[in-house]
């Protein structure tokens, strides 16, 4: 039982309170204070009179709203409806590419090379030159409700701050508009295969219908021809609609919504072609009883013809387009602010600074001599 007791009572000797933790203090005041005093006058010390302030320089941007303008339509029979799809007027979209731009190898070697940095900041290589640029000088905060973009750059000198950050802006233009030009490239290529081959077999569908009406020299009844009028243009519109899609499919990945609303918008045209084809109402042409097979072939033929118009009214305009989005060179950003000279330094917080290696230092003081104490009790109890 006296041993049991013992071990409790040596036990409650190891346990801390929170008169211990004030005693300590009280005991170590002048020590702990006085550690926090000389680590205080250090970092005012480095801040004053070792590290150099640092200026932050940096515009502001706004996106165009418009980076490809290739209109397409899904909505309606004008074309125009789909052109944000390509566009990409997303403030959200475009001001990640900015700022994958701004920060890009390509860019930011630029820079690098145009304001010799490597000399400057003592780099070892181009890797670490990179690295640190992005980490620790490039300035970018974006504003994704009103679509703008702060870019900046943390320099020693605030006029080399304005110059470089001017350099950064002046690339973003740069680079985003090749890469718009080469976009509108790869469109226009794709395009004009397309629409070569459309007047190819726009060319075939005519030479059949005149050779048809040189053998035949008939025109279809007026009656037959109001008929079909329907099914020709639901036809002819969903040709439209599957050079559309095709177009999308290119262009976007397959499973983003517009893709799957053109394919919808298809589906929906075809079942209505069917269900008009296989009606049991005589208002379709396949259902006429009786009309020769002469004005039939006639209707067909024809029909070809609308679709292979149809088909070139869709690609012309776009063909058109794309070649002049190809030699564009307009500036696709706005600059709301121009870069300027900062007169106030941005780095080093000084106060907050001191203030951070006072706290260090009384924490680490503090517990140092808890610590020591604690040692000195556990001894006691084993001895």
């Amino acid at each position: 039982m006296s041993d049991n007791t013992g071990g409790v009572d040596q036990k409650g000797k190891m346990e801390f309170t929170l008169k211990d933790f004030i005693g300590i203090y009280k005991e170590k005041r002048k020590k702990i204070l006085t550690v926090s005093l000389i680590l205080g006058l250090l970092a005012a010390v480095l801040v004053y009179f070792v590290m150099d302030p640092i200026f932050l320089s940096y515009g502001t941007i706004k996106t165009s709203g418009k980076v490809l303008g290739l209109n397409l339509g899904i909505g309606g029979s004008e074309i125009g409806e789909f052109g944000e799809v390509l566009t990409g007027t997303s403030y959200t979209k475009e001001l990640a590419l900015y700022q994958n731009i701004l920060l890009s190898r390509r860019c930011l070697e630029e820079t690098i090379i145009r304001f010799d940095l490597m000399e400057r900041y003592k780099y070892k290589n181009m890797q670490k030159a990179i690295k640190d640029m992005r980490e620790n000088i490039v300035y970018i905060v974006k504003d994704i409700v009103s679509g703008t973009m702060d870019v900046g750059v943390y320099e020693k000198d605030p006029v080399k701050s304005k110059e470089i950050t001017e350099f950064l802006i002046r690339q973003l233009d740069i680079i985003n508009i090749e890469m718009n030009r080469q976009n509108a490239r790869n469109q226009r290529d794709f395009i004009q295969e397309r629409y070569e081959a459309s007047i190819v077999d726009l060319t075939d569908a005519e030479d059949s219908l005149k050779q048809f009406q040189d053998v035949y020299g008939i025109s279809p009844e007026l009656q037959v021809m109001e008929v079909s009028e329907l099914e020709i243009k639901l036809e002819a519109e969903i040709e439209s609609e599957k050079i559309k899609l095709e177009l999308l499919e290119k262009i976007l990945t397959g499973n983003q919504d517009e893709v799957a609303y053109q394919r919808e918008k298809i589906n929906l045209l075809e079942q209505r072609l069917f269900k008009l084809q296989n009606s049991t109402d005589n208002s379709s042409k396949l259902q006429l009883k009786g009309s020769p097979d002469v004005v039939l072939n006639f209707i067909r033929l024809k029909r070809n013809v609308e679709i292979q118009n149809k088909i070139l009214s869709v690609l012309l305009p776009l063909y058109e387009q794309a070649k002049i989005e190809e030699k564009k060179e307009m500036p696709t950003i706005l600059v709301l602010d121009q870069p300027f000279v900062p007169d106030e330094k941005t780095k080093p917080k000084r106060i907050i600074t001191i203030l951070t290696f006072m706290f260090i230092g009384f924490i680490f003081s503090y517990g140092f001599f808890f610590v020591k104490k604690q040692l000195k009790r556990i001894e006691g109890t084993t001895g």
